[in-house]
């Protein structure tokens, strides 16, 4: 019986409710004084109580995927998932190196400014309001700084944008998946140059699940905040470079989506994008939908027909599995189809469910990844 089939919660269901009338059957026999009588009360209630816990459990599972399947759940108590590496489409160093024309796919027009404005405060990281110019949006940017920054010295940062899965805050990346420790951890070891993390609120507004897209009409232009908005602020405000090649994404679940979207359709701003478990095309919810998938807006953010008619030269660090059934299909099919210059570089785990541990433990890999074929995160580079 597999673990996420409608055939499992019945069962426990079904067992949840025989305990549960049990229960009534037998309390007026255990309502007696005695060790025996109470012992078998509180046997009982809490009995009722783990079942219906287990069951609420299953019916999530069911729905968010969090365990894929039996193997997938002992997996989970140290076991490390098969997985299968696959590069298709260019090489990824060749494709983050490409330098475009001027303004080709490109969103930074901002110019550094000669004197940075002063941090708020002391630490490393900064929670700031930040109103976009060309979106009209405003909302949260995150901004985590690597250890010795100093906007004085004259060296320039690499910058890492992280987009959030739906439902979630700005800081899951850096409170969650500790992304923050990664990097130093990879720079520490020689992988990577540390970056800039800049982490901006993709629900605009707040819960709904934007999916990072320009809307249309009067609905909200969050991929213009994204990805025009939050790195020309970026570039006024922090000791960052400029170059494609010294801008990446990474995002996870719906974010890995963002990330994907935002760095295939800007080829001029980023060079990369890290696409943990995302998907290949918008995937709205229930309470927002802006544009229908077949409309001209809706191709426009069909990565899949991107990759197969017009790829950009980005390199691409994918994480999918074959029991995610979120992400797999899309990123099946991106495989399958995405050609020259977009690179990809995919690890395809076997039997892995929809949740935060898997990402963490494919996360120093993907920044590896990174620092490696990515110049403008190469150290020496």
């Amino acid at each position: 019986m597999s673990l996420i089939s409608w055939q499992f919660p019945t069962l426990v269901g079904v067992v949840t409710l025989i305990a549960f009338v049990g229960l009534l059957v037998l309390w007026p026999r255990l309502a007696r004084n005695g060790v025996g009588a109470v012992a078998g009360r509180i046997g009982l209630v809490l009995l009722v109580n783990v079942l219906v816990v287990l069951l609420a459990g299953v019916l999530l599972n069911r729905q968010f995927l969090f365990y894929a399947s039996w193997t997938d759940l002992a997996n989970s108590f140290g076991a490390t998932p098969k997985q299968a590496s696959i590069d298709k489409g260019g090489n990824a160093a060749g494709a983050a190196a490409v330098r475009l024309p001027a303004r080709q796919g490109r969103s930074i027009t901002a110019t550094p400014p000669r004197q940075l404005p002063a941090l708020p405060g002391p630490g490393s990281r900064f929670t700031y309001t930040v109103k976009g110019r060309d979106s009209g949006i405003t909302s949260t940017v995150v901004v985590q700084l690597p250890p010795g920054y100093d906007p004085g010295s004259g060296r320039r940062y690499p910058v890492l944008e992280t987009f959030q899965g739906y439902p979630g805050q700005p800081t899951q990346w850096l409170d969650v998946l500790h992304l923050d420790q990664a990097v130093d951890q990879a720079s520490a070891s020689g992988a990577l140059v540390a970056p800039i993390i800049v982490s901006p609120q993709t629900e605009v507004p707040v819960g709904v699940d934007s999916e990072c897209v320009d809307g249309g009409g009067s609905n909200p232009k969050v991929e213009t905040w994204l990805t025009t908005d939050v790195p020309n602020w970026v570039v006024t405000h922090f000791a960052v470079r400029t170059d494609r090649q010294s801008w990446a994404t990474i995002g996870l679940s719906a974010g890995g989506w963002c990330a994907a979207m935002a760095a295939m359709r800007h080829p001029g701003t980023y060079a990369a994008a890290v696409v943990m478990a995302g998907y290949f095309t918008p995937w709205f919810g229930p309470y927002y939908r802006p544009f229908e998938p077949r409309s001209a807006l809706g191709r426009e953010y069909d990565l899949l027909r991107l990759a197969r008619k017009d790829p950009p030269p980005v390199a691409i660090w994918l994480e999918t599995s074959h029991a995610d059934r979120d992400s797999y299909s899309t990123s099946a099919v991106f495989l399958r189809d995405v050609r020259r210059p977009t690179a990809v570089s995919a690890t395809v785990l076997q039997n892995a469910g929809h949740r935060m541990s898997v990402w963490v433990a494919e996360l120093p890999g993907a920044l590896t990844w990174l620092g490696r074929d990515v110049p403008g995160f190469r150290p020496g580079g």
